[in-house]
């Protein structure tokens, strides 16, 4: 993926409240860069991300206090730490 920064990333599809990424997360991404985009599947959902850190992704459905229907895609990125900061051509 092309694009102004290193990132990482990872997607799929979740049908739970928590979305757990991978055990090199911690030591690859800074966790104050982490962007999470859900697509609902099916219906459409209402939800937030309630916390995103570099171990999991916690989704709220604001519709029901049990997340019993969340059915989604989701696609997490992040920037590496473990390299230098991409230095940008400027005009």
């Amino acid at each position: 993926v092309e694009g102004p920064e290193h990132s990482v990333f990872v997607r799929g599809r979740s049908n739970s409240n928590i979305i757990y990424l991978p055990d090199y997360w911690c030591d690859l991404v800074d966790s104050d860069s982490i962007t999470v985009q859900l697509t609902p599947i099916s219906r459409y959902q209402r939800w937030i991300v309630a916390d995103a850190n570099c171990t999991a992704i916690t989704i709220q459905d604001i519709d029901s206090v049990y997340n019993q229907n969340i059915d989604c895609y989701y696609f997490v990125q992040a920037e590496r730490k473990d390299i230098p900061k991409l230095k940008v051509e400027l005009e």
